[in-house]
């Protein structure tokens, strides 16, 4: 009884937090403004469970900038104006995409960079014939495209777009070019890494690891997760990121990863069930080490992988990579333009890449490293440790899973 009310007050605690309107831009609240006929508007083309679009909006509404938001998911038209603007100018299919007259941004990097574009964007609109989405693709040149760059605070060369310069944590407002390519590669990574988007994935993962039964297994699914993420996220720098549909797989994936987790969760709560009246008893005996027990000798005795369940780990590396691509390419764009703006041969830039790919993996190093030692320190509880985590787990996947499927905007922080 006291685990089922335990399980209950973290159910409801969870709830609450999820349902609780996060700011006042949460997901209901993002709607289209209306704006005087004729007049230079901000056309942002997003979706609801897009953290960097709520940061833009946000910003929109701060400065009172007269925007019409369009919603990919929720008009047929939108999407169709969207498919025509990234195939005219060659841009990736991530959100925010941003039209001000003839101009057009990649992503939100910050209020001192995007947002004085966007801004000057829209004075300059006033004087160009250019206003709609439908007079940009008509009639806007192809452009190079700004990645969430900016010039605010700094001095751009006359004809310097400002692409390079970005807000990044605790640096402020700097140029990227004024980095070493090591260093930048390494303070790029891990800022990339610490992406919020896919924080509902990793955690999905870090339940479904919970259960591994054995701390070798655990490691085991963990390097393999982290491996594929890796080689994915490589990937994506070297070609991927110009030819993928982001926000297209995104809806693919997203509810995969819910269904993943109902289906975890399910089955989490079901061997608790089967067991509640045993508590102290791990009903998965080829994934405990049973005999340590019995005959006080150390002996781990793990289940053999299966093709499943490395499947299962691929898939969640892999949605993690396009949920976090769908919100914004900024970054990773601006840094795969500096190498190629230095001219670098094949292995030069692979190996910059490389050291990018191990700082974006920091954080789940880190992540991961403590949910390991947690693990040996909780499996000294036996059964009593099996069964809390199976009803905390299994309700927390079924909750997790739920919003996945029907309103992932929800989790956006």
């Amino acid at each position: 009884m006291k685990l089922l009310s335990f399980a209950w007050i973290t159910l409801g605690v969870f709830l609450f937090a999820v349902f609780t309107p996060f700011s006042s831009s949460s997901a209901e609240e993002i709607v289209s403004t209306t704006t005087p006929e004729g007049d230079a508007v901000i056309y942002m083309f997003g979706r609801d469970e897009c953290g960097f679009c709520k940061q833009q909006i946000a910003y929109l509404e701060e400065e009172g900038l007269p925007y019409v938001y369009l919603n990919l998911h929720t008009d047929e038209n939108a999407a169709r104006l969207y498919d025509e603007v990234t195939a005219k100018h060659g841009v990736t299919k991530v959100t925010p995409v941003t039209i001000v007259g003839e101009d057009i941004f990649v992503g939100f990097n910050g209020p001192r960079t995007t947002g004085e574009q966007i801004k000057a964007a829209l004075i300059k609109a006033e004087t160009s014939s250019i206003r709609t989405v439908e007079d940009h693709i008509a009639f806007a040149p192809v452009q190079t495209v700004e990645v969430g760059g900016g010039c605010t605070g700094i001095t751009c060369d006359e004809g310097d777009t400002g692409q390079f310069v970005f807000e990044l944590p605790y640096f402020g407002v700097v140029d990227l070019r004024s980095f070493s390519l090591f260093s930048l590669s390494v303070v790029l990574g891990v800022i990339d890494g610490f992406n919020p988007c896919a924080m509902w994935v990793l955690i999905t993962f870090l339940v479904l690891l919970s259960q591994a039964g054995s701390k070798k297994k655990m490691v085991f699914l963990a390097t393999v997760f982290m491996l594929a993420e890796a080689i994915m996220y490589n990937l994506i720098l070297n070609v991927w990121y110009k030819t993928w549909d982001f926000v297209a797989l995104d809806q693919i994936v997203t509810p995969l990863v819910g269904f993943l987790a109902l289906g975890g969760g399910t089955f989490f709560i079901w061997r608790w069930h089967k067991n509640k009246d045993a508590a102290l008893v791990c009903d998965i005996t080829d994934l405990d080490s049973q005999s340590r027990t019995i005959n006080k000798l150390k002996q781990v005795i793990d289940s053999p992988i299966t093709i499943t369940s490395i499947v299962a780990i691929l898939v969640i590396a892999f949605s993690v990579n396009i949920i976090e691509f769908a919100c914004s390419i900024g970054i990773p764009q601006a840094y795969t333009k500096i190498l190629e703006l230095n001219g670098l041969d094949f292995i030069q830039r692979q190996w910059y890449i490389l050291v990018y790919t191990l700082g974006y993996m920091f954080d789940d190093l880190v992540v991961f490293g403590l949910a390991i030692w947690g693990f040996s320190r909780l499996e000294s509880h036996g059964g009593k440790y099996a069964q809390l985590s199976l009803i905390i787990g299994g309700v927390l996947m079924l909750v997790l899973g739920t919003i996945l499927v029907i309103n992932p905007g929800l989790l956006v922080l």
